[in-house]
């Protein structure tokens, strides 16, 4: 019992040092010095090896990504595409429909095999210029950015090529098209209600005399100041090298395996096509070497999140926990959505909880003789849920590029990215038992 009250404490002192806006490397220490202490763990093998390992095993597969989805916003930010695009959107859609807009386009990306961190990246520069325009807080950016490649892209859609749409392959033979009735129908749901959402959460924060407002160290173009958008690039040239990210991510996976060795590839080439298509509009050499050291500041910061996990997952306490949750007595389907989401919010992952649960539970959830095609999407719905807690990787490091504060975003990010895609498995359950598939 001591050490399940030492995991609840370092949850919440991590997410309470998070909320005053400590440094995340700092939060993750102390929190994590009271999980250790709690469940009478060993002090430096706990920090050496179980925090350390998981910073490392991260920080080492993901900073190629991170530094080069860092560089590519840097470079559409400092060339002036971003402005292009947003200009173009803007006299294509008006100001109305920029959420359509901002949705739409992180799906694409997302389905199209990029990475949340690099579209975070990537829609930086594109949401500030289109928020200032059309007067939206900034306080929305980090849910707007990843509503859509964290639940309805990640876990919805069949075929998309994320790790909880992976995982349920492996114990039970399906492909990641499994299901594809159910994905669908409950993947345009859950994008409906989002969009409804910030529609009306911009109204609402209008309603309270709420504005933009720029970061401290931000400079934004200014779409409606002629002097500026006259020495934008051309439209075709700001688009190019989304495009060619989209399409050489999409081919690559085809030939190279893992998938992040593709995406990293199409990253490589989309950088380079912005440099050379756009070399005239600025500094190539300052925006890169910018862009490097963002990107290592955000992969510190989101590695550290991934180390208290790590921790907490060392815990002889945290073994005890996922097996008495999936030990419980009730409906299989039920017990899947029920233990995932625990997990997830424990670990504050959705592919940590579903990985977990399927090494653990497999055997079980196969011999009660449900349809692998429904075990594999529900399951993979329901690991987009609770794991967008405040200490989650996607949350912190959203805030981070978005350069906002967690107290004045996070109910936003909360309601887009765990309330409303528990609302969609709710819904998805409902398909299956009407006998949709």
């Amino acid at each position: 019992m001591l050490g399940v009250i030492g995991i609840l404490l370092g949850i919440a002192t991590l997410i309470f040092l998070t909320w005053k806006g400590w440094h995340m490397g700092l939060a993750t220490i102390a929190a994590a010095f009271v999980v250790i202490l709690f469940n009478g763990m060993d002090i430096w093998p706990a920090i050496s090896e179980s925090y350390a390992t998981a910073f490392k095993d991260f920080a080492g597969s993901w900073f190629l990504l991170f530094a080069l989805g860092a560089i590519f916003g840097k470079v559409m930010d400092e060339s002036g595409a971003a402005a292009t695009i947003s200009n173009f959107i803007v006299s294509k859609l008006g100001k109305k429909r920029i959420v359509l807009v901002v949705l739409v386009t992180t799906a694409i990306l997302a389905y199209g095999g990029i990475s949340v961190f690099v579209i975070m990246f990537t829609m930086y520069p594109i949401c500030m210029a289109l928020f200032k325009d059309a007067d939206i807080p900034r306080k929305l950016f980090p849910a707007m950015s990843i509503c859509m490649a964290g639940t309805t892209c990640m876990t919805f859609l069949p075929g998309a090529p994320s790790v909880p749409n992976l995982v349920p392959t492996e114990a039970l033979g399906t492909t990641i098209y499994a299901a594809p009735v159910i994905g669908i129908l409950g993947g345009v749901f859950v994008f409906i209600l989002d969009y409804l959402f910030f529609t009306k959460m911009i109204k609402v924060c209008a309603a309270k005399g709420e504005h933009f407002a720029a970061a401290a160290d931000d400079v934004i173009f200014d779409l409606n100041d002629p002097k500026q958008t006259q020495n934008l690039p051309p439209v075709w040239k700001a688009f190019a090298p989304i495009v060619v990210l989209i399409v050489a991510a999409f081919v690559l996976m085809q030939f190279l395996t893992p998938s992040n060795y593709a995406v990293v590839a199409a990253m490589t080439l989309a950088c380079l096509v912005g440099v050379v298509l756009m070399h005239d509009k600025f500094s190539a050499k300052k925006a890169v070497g910018v862009g490097f050291s963002n990107g290592f500041n955000s992969l510190v910061v989101t590695s550290s999140i991934m180390g208290f996990g790590g921790l907490v997952t060392a815990s002889p306490t945290f073994t005890k926990v996922t097996e008495w949750i999936l030990g419980l007595d009730m409906d299989p389907i039920l017990l899947a959505c029920v233990g995932i989401n625990v997990i997830c919010a424990i670990t504050g992952s959705a592919s940590g909880g579903i990985t977990i649960f399927w090494n653990t539970l497999a055997d079980y959830m196969i011999s009660t003789g449900i349809n692998t095609q429904i075990l594999h999407r529900i399951t993979c719905i329901a690991c987009s849920g609770l794991d967008a807690m405040p200490y989650s990787s996607g949350i912190v490091l959203a805030n981070e590029v978005g350069k906002t504060q967690l107290k004045d975003s996070y109910v936003y990010m909360f309601i887009s990215n765990a309330v409303i895609p528990l609302i969609g498995l709710v819904f998805a359950i409902i398909l299956y038992n009407i006998g949709l598939c």
